[in-house]
C-alpha cells in the first residue's frame, strides 16, 4: 500500500496559504464577527544536519523507497551511517524517525515511516527547489513537521 495522500499531507502540512496572507479571496465579505476559513499554522521544514531540506516521495510505501539508483542520482537518500541507530523521537519535532532498507544495503533515514531525501540541486539551508517536482513517477514534497 502506497502512501496515502491523507498521510503525506499530515506529513507535510505545507505552509502553501501562508503565502496568500490577507488575499481578499480569502477574507468574508462582510465584517461581522466570525469563523475564520484559513489560519496560519506554525511548522517547521525539517533539514538534514548541513542544512539542506528534506523531501518524501509520493510514490515510496511505508519504510520502502520506490527511488531506484537513477533516482537517486538526482534525489540522493539521507544515508544513516553504518553503525549509527538513529533517535526515534527528537525534541521539539512530532513524529517518529527510523530506518528503512534500501535493496542496495543502505540504511535511509524515515521520518513517520516515509524515506527522506535531499535534491541535487539544493545547494543551502534556504533551497526548496524540489518542492512540488514531478520525477520518477510521483511528487516530492518538503516534510513540515507541524508544531506547537
Amino acid at each position: 500500500m502506497r502512501l496515502s495522500q491523507r498521510r503525506i499531507l499530515s506529513l507535510l502540512a505545507l505552509p502553501v496559504l501562508m503565502a496568500f496572507g490577507a488575499s481578499s479571496a480569502l477574507v468574508p465579505l462582510h465584517t461581522q464577527a466570525q469563523t475564520a476559513l484559513v489560519t496560519e499554522a506554525a511548522g517547521k521544514i525539517l533539514k538534514t544536519s548541513k542544512g539542506l531540506t528534506l523531501y518524501v516521495f509520493a510514490a515510496d510505501m511505508p519504510n520502502k523507497s520506490a527511488c531506484n539508483p537513477s533516482c537517486a542520482k538526482f534525489w540522493p537518500p539521507y544515508l544513516v551511517p553504518k553503525g549509527t541507530k538513529p533517535t526515534a523521537k527528537m525534541t521539539g519535532i512530532p513524529g517518529t524517525f527510523g530506518v528503512a532498507m534500501r535493496t542496495d544495503g543502505t540504511e535511509q533515514l524515515t521520518y513517520d515511516k516515509a524515506p527522506l531525501y535531499t535534491f541535487v540541486m539544493d545547494k543551502d539551508a534556504s533551497d526548496s527547489y524540489g518542492q512540488g517536482v514531478v520525477a520518477f513517477g510521483g511528487f516530492w514534497w518538503v516534510v513540515v513537521a507541524a508544531g506547537k
